[in-house]
């Protein structure tokens, strides 16, 4: 309990920066993505966590192919080494390759990771999703290009813990 407590602390900050300054200070999302990694390890989901610790060292390789290359093997072996996490290894693969792309943004990516390391289900991107689709018609009406992603994050993971 206190961990979703934290989490959902850290994503109200990160969302308050991102709504007032358009970006979350990497300090702050760093210190999730490594709370939410220790928290993990101490759930037994020690693969994820190397996993993202592996996706972090390889966003630095070039070329783009072989970066893609060493985080699907990375992928792979985490889901052979940890059975129990393939879905949240795909699922962290799925949101560090959306990064990759230009899709999402780094903190986004950081603070989607931490969500799941410490709910421990890939299942709270639903709700993520659904809140970043009714974010994405409004900015859309409203004529906008870019939306703060974070509120969609913090909205969504609200929602999942309160009504899993």
């Amino acid at each position: 309990m206190i961990a979703r407590i934290a989490l959902l602390a850290l994503l109200f900050i990160s969302m308050i920066y991102d709504q007032r300054k358009r970006e979350v200070p990497m300090s702050l999302t760093v210190a999730g993505l490594v709370g939410s990694g220790l928290y993990a390890i101490l759930n037994d989901l020690w693969a994820p966590v190397l996993l993202t610790a592996v996706l972090t060292l390889v966003s630095d390789i070039n070329p783009r192919v072989k970066r893609l290359a060493i985080a699907t093997i990375s992928s792979v072996i985490a889901s052979f080494i940890q059975p129990g996490g393939v879905l949240i290894s795909a699922t962290l693969l799925g949101v560090w390759v959306f990064w990759e792309f230009g899709i999402l943004g780094g903190a986004d990516v950081k603070l989607l990771i931490a969500a799941v390391l410490v709910l421990g289900n890939p299942a709270v991107l639903l709700p993520i999703s659904i809140a970043g689709g009714i974010q994405g018609v409004v900015a859309s009406l409203q004529k906008k290009k870019e939306i703060p992603f974070v509120a969609s994050i913090f909205c969504g993971t609200l929602m999942f813990v309160l009504y899993p």
